[in-house]
């Protein structure tokens, strides 16, 4: 029976490396790709079994690529060898991620604003405030944190944003932050600051060109709610 087991993760594992070599990765979902990945820390083991509890502990990549070596190893199967290479070939994810980025010069369409906010939030256990400054073209200028943890104190986020837009000669603004616990849907704060900030930009002669709050592939654009909810209500 053993002899037979082992024919059988024998003949899956060489299935699961041709489906990679012919289709790419994504042909895969996450957990087949982390499966693929284990075999070569894993030489004998069920490594879908092991992936599958990877992603249900942590969720995502994103979530797994933050995790300690400890956390990582709370997971039955994953030992030392299983740690540095997962973390391994997380690294070297980011970076990648971090070069493509650095080619970003423009922001003008909201699938490269949600790409590039999900690149800055990526694997964040807090709340992270971005404020992107532009130039009139949307060319990105500069990007910076201007708020992190629980983000409930408006008014000073508002002045860090327009004390930098000024010393950056900045006509255009984009402000984006994530949910880490999920959902996308703004709060009081998140459309109180969303309205404050677009009335005092431009007043300095500057646009908010969004508001847009981040949980992976969901996202909300919190200027055009406002927009769009005053436009229903004055009708």
């Amino acid at each position: 029976m053993r002899n037979n087991d082992k024919s059988v993760h024998h003949g899956h594992r060489k299935r699961l490396k041709k489906k990679f070599a012919d289709l790419g990765g994504g042909a895969f979902d996450d957990h087949e790709l982390l499966e693929l990945l284990l075999f070569y820390s894993i030489p004998r083991s069920n490594t879908n079994e092991i992936a599958h509890r990877l992603m249900e502990r942590f969720g995502s990549i994103n979530r797994m690529a933050e995790a300690s070596s400890d956390e990582l190893k709370l997971v039955d199967g994953i030992g030392d060898n299983s740690v540095a290479l997962l973390r391994l070939v997380l690294m070297l994810a980011k970076r990648y991620a971090n070069e493509e980025r650095r080619e970003v010069k423009r922001l003008n369409s909201i699938e490269a604003i949600v790409d590039y906010a999900n690149f800055h939030t990526m694997g964040a256990v807090k709340e992270l405030v971005y404020a992107v400054y532009m130039d009139e073209n949307l060319n990105v200028i500069d990007t910076n944190l201007i708020a992190s943890g629980t983000v409930n104190e408006v008014r000073p986020m508002v002045r860090t944003v327009l004390e930098l837009c000024i010393l950056k000669r900045s006509t255009a603004v984009l402000i984006f932050h994530n949910h880490p616990n999920g959902g996308v849907e703004p709060s009081r704060d998140d459309i109180l600051f969303t309205k404050l900030i677009e009335r005092e930009l431009k007043m300095i002669g500057s646009d908010l060109v969004e508001h847009i709050i981040v949980d992976g592939k969901d996202y909300f654009a919190v200027k055009n709610h406002i927009k769009n909810t005053n436009w229903c209500q004055s009708h």
